[in-house]
């Protein structure tokens, strides 16, 4: 792993570096969605690495950097002067070299090599495909490298450089003898019958000042660097998306998210789809073409089930893992139904235009989401995948008051708040439809659930609800961010809401940045863990939203407020997947989590989702 990780992205393609966005070893590389296409791309000057001054994103897809000699000490003797932009063809990485010292040559060298380990592979997969062939052909005009896959796939990556340089087995090489020059490579990576394309980075860098231009016009926040979150907001949700058949889809996180995942992107969508309409009709069309039609115990396909995750690497094109796609979570199904209900009061005929998939997720909701019958949505662990099929997936995650692990069919709060708001958006389908006599039947259904849900899950001993039901149905009482995150979902009576938020607002759970995914007195807590104990924005912002639907503003108010100045501290704008669950301190930011996801698509929605309670407050 990178001890320090940068990150560079347009479309499927991005460039993950060390801190000087150097790729050299580890998980570094230039990679089309699944699939390292570099695994070297160094530049060194006279055998040595040059020496970072300064360095900046302009955007996503943008860097600029300044370097010098290596050892540069008071005086540089060679300067460099970078910028490397990615579009979605093509990285294009202009260097200009400039003598200040000296007269003699310098060598310029750039080291590449390409290995097309699929991403898994390259984070540790077990049962590798090994090193694969990979062919090397220079050319007078740069270097080409080619892989065959085991399923037949061609892949080249096509490097071409001006003014030309000689291939001397592992790199790039320049001998340069005037005071300046001007140095451009560009790196095209291509399968089947693809040629190199050019990007176009101006109109790249134009889209995204259009984007900034559109969210001043729309939303200005009281507070300018309230308002430099939200801009980088945006453009995050924008770097985030790879484009499909459907259009722009948001990935999950960079780096290893660019990929279609079900209960991550209804999130986003749901949080966004007042602002980013397309982006999330995108989301809803694209899911419901992959939507599960039969039964298969590998992927856990099921009919009308929603995917978790679809992976395109050769791995998984070869049957080595599941995601093709893999159907391992019990949320996404209700989700989905949840989405279109939102989307159709804005877009009316996307109620007819989805229909079969929204009501075969009904239909999995009321059957295989339901395996004991007694009205809940449920999974059961799976010790060869994913072993908690919700948000908290790690298999640690979800235990009784004791400290065991959960087994059966289990049932988490999230998940019964989701198929609440699933049915009561398929009643407000039908009557989209013209078909209000079949309404009713959705309406009752989801009052039967809400009733149901108390009964089971109120924890009267804490003025909260427990995490979920093990398979014995025994109540887990556990102290878990998930009951305030509920509360978006509408399943928690008004009645209840004021106590869950003083609890969740308590001292176990709020840690100042957020609430904490476990209580600080339960079993298991660790402020640096991945789901007990630390913080989760998207989360915490959850919870925010619920407050805010259900009257408590001022509560509301203080988890936005919290989150925004987590955000602040970040020294790039951004707020993180997770950091860590320790309390706030005057002064002092979030404690990081060593792996979390940045930009992660959760948070990048958080700004723009949160943004009208800011305003409201100011109002």
């Amino acid at each position: 792993m990178l001890n320090t990780r940068t990150v560079l992205k347009e479309n499927d393609l991005y460039l993950v570096g060390d801190a000087h966005y150097r790729v050299a070893d580890g998980e570094s590389g230039l990679y089309r969605r699944d699939t390292r296409v570099l695994s070297r791309y160094e530049w060194q000057l006279d055998g040595e690495t040059p020496q970072t001054l300064a360095q900046h994103e302009h955007g996503p897809y943008w860097l600029h950097q300044q370097s010098a000699n290596a050892n540069v000490g008071y005086t540089m003797r060679v300067g460099l002067r970078r910028d490397l932009q990615l579009t979605a063809t093509e990285l294009r990485d202009t260097l200009r070299v400039t003598r200040y010292l000296g007269d003699g040559p310098h060598e310029l060298r750039l080291h590449l090599n390409a290995d097309y380990l699929d991403m898994f592979e390259v984070r540790g997969w077990p049962g590798e495909l090994g090193a694969r062939d990979v062919q090397v052909r220079p050319g007078p005009d740069g270097v080409d490298f080619e892989h065959t896959a085991l399923d037949g796939l061609r892949s080249r990556t096509c490097v071409r450089t001006s003014p030309p340089a000689r291939w001397d087995g592992g790199a790039l090489v320049w001998t340069l003898t005037d005071a300046q020059t001007d140095v451009r490579v560009s790196v095209y990576p291509l399968q089947g019958d693809e040629t190199p394309t050019p990007g176009d980075p101006d109109a790249l860098h134009a889209e995204y000042a259009r984007l900034t231009a559109q969210v001043r016009a729309d939303l200005t926040l009281p507070d300018p660097q309230d308002q430099r979150i939200l801009e980088r907001s945006v453009a995050d949700l924008r770097s985030l998306s790879f484009e499909t058949a459907f259009g722009a889809f948001p990935a999950a996180g960079l780096p290893w998210f660019v990929a279609p995942f079900g209960r991550d992107s209804m999130l986003i969508a749901l949080m966004v789809h007042r602002h980013l309409p397309q982006l999330a009709l995108t989301v809803a069309r694209f899911l419901a073409a992959h939507q599960g039609q039969r039964h298969d115990p590998v992927t856990l396909e099921q009919p009308g089930k929603i995917l978790h995750e679809m992976r395109v690497g050769e791995l998984t094109r070869l049957g080595r893992t599941p995601h093709r796609p893999y159907y391992a979570t019990a949320d996404a199904t209700p989700l989905f139904v949840w989405l279109i209900g939102e989307l159709a009061e804005a877009h009316p005929d996307l109620a007819r235009e989805l229909r079969p998939h929204w009501e075969a997720a009904l239909n999995w909701l009321l059957t295989d989401g339901d395996p004991d019958g007694d009205g809940f949505i449920e999974y059961t662990p799976d010790p060869g995948g994913i072993t908690n099929a919700v948000w908290k997936d790690s298999g640690d995650s979800t235990f009784t008051e004791d400290g065991q692990d959960v087994s059966g069919h289990v049932a988490v709060i999230e998940v019964q708040g989701y198929a609440y708001a699933a049915y009561r958006a398929a009643a407000r389908l039908y009557r989209t439809l013209g078909e209000a006599d079949r309404a009713p039947e959705w309406e009752d259904r989801a009052a039967q659930l809400q009733r149901a849900f108390q009964r089971a899950f109120w924890w009267p001993e804490r003025g909260y609800y427990v995490h979920g039901l093990n398979g014995d149905k025994r109540p887990l009482r556990v102290l878990v961010s998930n009951a305030a995150h509920t509360l978006c979902t509408g399943i928690i009576a008004p009645e209840f809401a004021a106590q869950v938020a003083r609890t969740a607002l308590g001292a176990e759970l709020w840690s100042g940045w957020g609430i904490r995914t476990l209580g600080s007195g339960e079993p298991r807590f660790n402020p640096v863990s991945y789901h007990n104990g630390s913080v989760w924005p998207h989360d915490t912002a959850l919870a925010a939203l619920g407050m805010a639907r259900l009257g408590l503003h001022a509560e509301a108010a203080q988890v936005t407020r919290a989150l925004f100045d987590a955000a602040r501290a970040a020294p790039d704008g951004r707020l993180s997947e997770l950091f860590a669950g320790f309390p706030r301190e005057d002064g002092t930011p979030p404690v990081p989590y060593p792996a979390a996801c940045h930009p992660q698509g959760w948070d990048a929605a958080i700004p723009l989702a949160l943004a009208g309670l800011l305003q409201a407050r100011r109002d």
